[in-house]
């Protein structure tokens, strides 16, 4: 009971809870149906009992005195009212099936409510991650969280329904078989023990089976989502083999797991196959010896053994649900893993919002580290970024540019020390509008596989084409996109795979431009473009930066002469910051990315 009580307290199962609580009409439709159908089932026994008890002179004596009084009240011979006990037999029967049938769908009606919403908290739940905790999870492991959700509560539905249906049944067969004979029933009831016992030596064995079946199947389709992203990489290396013999060895492992649950899965079957026709033979012989006379006992058997028939068939949707919600158990806990919230971090809702950038922005001992060892990727960082200033990042790859980017963004927060934005901490402010206000152009573009003229207006959907038209030209764009098939109405592919790498830039300029962000964020925008492009992108960039905060991440110290201050990184710490001439006059680390720019070494 304790344990059924704490799985009813899981984040999934609270979650189902919500939603039926939301549609407690359907629920009761449901169980009333329910509560119908067992009614209907122990009356047509009954009926099938009083039917065949006038076939037989000797069980009519038997009968109560009351119903015999009703069918002497009823002016029809003995054969008539044996038909017509048939016929009513018939019309419960008829009601039971239309009983069962709103059973069904109602709790159909209520799954097909249950699947998007909890598809739809689960979506929810990993857009509210934080950045830095979504960033934990692979990419495969959350589509696989995402697309097993409703597939889960399904089947959990319709198992619970399938097992509180069955239960029903079998109590009112029991009460039926009571009635008829005590002594025979005790071999209905041996007959359910077995089922019992059976059911608790395989469901442990089950859901062990269960889990490691989703364990593997998890395993394949991150590895199959990750090959298919990687498909660029994997023709580039020339790996296509490799990462087939990897996910053919992950396939052999699936099969074999289904192989073991299945032996589990089934092996109730051919021992409920056997279970009845022998307990029918021995319940019969049973009958026989204990009345020695078979008109006697005939009217008996015959409904005893179809009752029987019928509980071995409900005994078996018992197992066929527990077996059900055995084998989704490993489902299940895997929904509550990413519907647990005790264990992970969440974007910052609420908060002032964010209107303009009046002063400045200040990093105030800004420390950062992204795992837990407290490897320090920053390093009580204090500098500021005035605004309408542009201010460049220089160093080394893992000096700590992108982090500063990450920070100013919101995807990560401070291990130390605060960032201010106009005096104020910036998780003061509103997350979303903070970053509406921000525009970014990184290497890394990333396109929807979408038209052209979606992915230039995904920050501002509102845009014109006029207006799309004039960021497209400011980003050295609007050409290529012209020459392309279809223009700006052009499919751009998976990632935007039918662009260059250039072309993909271009898009990502014209998209920031389009936004007209306060705040823009440039970490190498110009790096995969030819110098030509580069030379008028830049004029339209330089036009484009007036009456703006500008943030640029630069290897070519050459693009970033004209900016107000350079902060100079090394190893996640500030050890040099001013203007280009200031910094050349220093002699220090600056003046050396210098040097060897200018002879053509890389920094």
């Amino acid at each position: 009971m304790r344990q059924l009580r704490a799985t009813l307290n899981t984040p999934a199962y609270r979650l189902i809870r919500r939603i039926v609580y939301r549609n407690w009409v359907l629920l009761a439709i449901n169980l009333s149906t329910n509560l119908v159908g067992a009614l209907l089932e122990g009356s047509t026994l009954a009926v099938i009992y009083t039917a065949v008890s006038l076939l037989s002179q000797e069980t009519q004596r038997q009968q109560p005195h009351l119903f015999k009084q009703f069918l002497s009240l009823v002016p029809l011979s003995q054969g008539q009212q044996f038909l017509g006990l048939l016929g009513l037999a018939v019309i419960l029967q008829t009601l039971l099936a239309l009983s069962n049938y709103a059973n069904k769908v109602s709790a159909a009606y209520l799954s097909a409510r249950a699947q998007p919403q909890v598809t739809g908290q689960v979506f929810q739940q990993i857009m509210s991650f934080s950045f830095a905790c979504a960033s934990h999870y692979k990419v495969g492991d959350l589509l696989s969280f995402a697309g097993s959700a409703a597939g889960a509560v399904n089947s959990q539905i319709q198992g619970i329904n399938g097992l509180v249906v069955s239960l029903s049944f079998t109590l009112v067969y029991a009460v039926v078989l009571i009635s008829l004979s005590p002594a025979l029933a005790l071999m209905a009831v041996l007959l359910a023990l077995v089922v019992v016992i059976v059911q608790q030596r395989l469901l442990p064995r089950l859901r062990a089976a269960a889990r490691r079946l989703n364990s593997a199947q998890v395993e394949l389709s991150k590895r199959t989502t990750e090959n298919i992203q990687a498909l660029r990489l994997l023709h580039t290396f020339g790996t296509q083999q490799r990462a087939i013999d990897e996910v053919l060895i992950l396939l052999r492992n699936v099969q074999l797991q289904l192989q073991n649950r299945a032996k589990v899965f089934y092996l109730t079957e051919p021992i409920l196959d056997v279970l009845p026709i022998l307990s029918l033979a021995i319940l019969a012989a049973l009958a026989f010896l204990m009345s020695g006379t078979p008109e006697r006992i005939l009217p008996l058997l015959l409904t005893f053994l179809l009752a029987l028939q019928r509980l071995s068939i409900r005994l078996r949707g018992i197992t066929g649900a527990l077996t059900q919600l055995a084998d989704n158990s490993a489902q299940m806990q895997r929904l509550n893993t990413i519907l647990d919230r005790s264990d992970k971090q969440f974007v910052q809702v609420g908060g002032e919002p964010f209107v303009c950038l009046q002063t400045d922005i200040c990093f105030e001992q800004v420390s950062l580290s992204y795992t837990d060892d407290r490897v320090l990727a920053l390093q009580n960082l204090s500098f500021t970024i005035p605004k309408n200033q542009v201010t460049a990042l220089v160093g080394q790859s893992g000096a700590g540019k992108s982090s500063i980017v990450d920070l100013l963004i919101g995807l990560y927060q401070p291990s130390g020390g605060q960032i201010t934005v106009n005096g104020k901490a910036l998780w003061h402010y509103n997350q979303a509008s903070w970053r509406q206000r921000i525009g970014v152009v990184s290497q890394d573009t990333f396109i929807f596989n979408s038209s052209i003229l979606d992915n230039l207006r995904y920050g501002r959907p509102e845009a014109t084409l006029e207006e799309v038209i004039e960021a497209a030209k400011a980003a050295q764009a609007h050409q290529f996109i012209l020459d392309m098939p279809d223009g700006y109405e052009t499919i751009v592919g998976e990632r935007g795979y039918r662009l260059s790498g250039g072309q993909r830039q271009r898009l990502a300029l014209a998209r920031a431009i389009l936004k007209q962000p306060e705040i823009l964020i440039l970490d190498e925008a110009t790096s995969a473009l030819d110098s030509e492009s580069e030379r008028l992108i830049q004029q339209a960039l330089a036009e484009f930066q007036r009456d703006r905060t500008v943030i640029v991440i630069a290897h070519r110290l050459s693009t970033i002469v004209e900016a107000d201050q350079i902060l100079v990184l090394e190893k996640g710490r500030l050890i040099e910051q001013g203007s280009h001439r200031t910094l050349m006059r220093k002699q220090g680390r600056y003046a050396q990315y210098w040097s060897l720019q200018s002879q053509g070494i890389a920094v």
